[in-house]
């Protein structure tokens, strides 16, 4: 099953001070945003799971995060779907687990090519 689909109408959306109302498949907000809805547009986000989803944008939280300039963070993933019957929650520990643990290893190898040239 996809993350969107038919089924399951609702998506992500904003409005904006002039009531323009519009709706996403994935958007990004806050610090780093524009580099985040950039990693999220090359994403086929129609043909993902919400499993796939969380751990792919679990990557782009890291991959947009500079240790140099920001902080530590924590990273904190939740989500409204199929899966939690439209309700917002936390997602799994087993899920959250696993999402954490690919964005690193993705950070890793990203940081492993650049040393490399």
């Amino acid at each position: 099953s996809s993350g969107i689909n038919a089924e399951w109408p609702l998506r992500p959306g904003e409005i904006d001070p002039s009531g323009t109302a519009r709706g996403f498949y994935g958007c990004a907000v806050g610090k780093g945003k524009q580099n985040a809805k950039t990693e999220i547009e090359k994403l086929d986000l129609s043909n993902m799971t919400c499993k796939e989803l969380v751990k792919e944008v679990a990557k782009v939280i890291y991959s947009v995060h500079d240790e140099v300039k920001d902080k530590h963070f924590e990273l904190e993933l939740s989500w409204i779907g199929k899966e939690t019957r439209g309700t917002h929650q936390l997602v799994p520990q087993d899920i959250y687990n696993e999402a954490k643990t690919y964005a690193e290893e993705a950070l890793n190898d990203s940081d492993d090519d650049d040393t490399d040239m």
